[in-house]
């Protein structure tokens, strides 16, 4: 059983190797310009100015859009492809002869492509869902950090203008 066991298990890992690369081969370009983004972002993370946070939060939600639209027909080609595979048993077990379970397992056999089809299409669909809620993530986290830069902006505008004096040893004093 163990020889067996590790054919089976080196026969997944082949297979999914195959399908891994098909599917990064799908979504790289894809994804390609949120990496890039993401790097950007990684690069000046210190730097970032309100215009800078501004142009980052638009070109995140762009590529969040692209990427929904990929997700969601990612989705419904596994739904053809599920559709597919079973289209395929049905053929080749009406087709097939011997008993039941003969019957079925010729059927099984004959829509194996069918069903790495499936995968891949699935794998492909959670990849696109993975990198979305990333981006939301990082869309939801960039906002707060625009709006904490903005009111700092806005108290520092006001602070400067006498309504508030400036801090004293971290604190801040109002006039009347």
């Amino acid at each position: 059983m163990g020889q067996e066991l590790n054919k089976a298990l080196e026969a997944v890992e082949l297979t999914y190797s195959q399908v891994k690369e098909i599917a990064d081969n799908l979504v790289y370009p894809l994804f390609q310009p949120a990496n890039q983004l993401i790097y950007e972002i990684e690069t000046n993370i210190n730097n970032l100015s309100i215009e800078a946070l501004r142009d980052y939060l638009l070109r995140a939600q762009l590529c969040a859009y692209n990427i929904s639209e990929f997700k969601d027909k990612s989705g419904i080609k596994a739904e053809v492809a599920e559709a597919t595979k079973k289209q395929a048993y049905a053929i080749s077990y009406n087709g097939a002869e011997g008993s039941v379970a003969n019957r079925d397992a010729q059927a099984t056999l004959a829509i194996s492509e069918n069903v790495v089809a499936q995968c891949l299409y699935n794998l492909v669909a959670s990849m696109a869902k993975t990198k979305l809620d990333s981006l939301h993530r990082l869309i939801d986290t960039l906002k707060s950090i625009l709006m904490s830069r903005m009111q700092e902006a806005k108290f520092m505008n006001i602070g400067m203008s006498n309504e508030i004096a400036p801090t004293t040893n971290g604190h801040v004093v109002l006039h009347s």
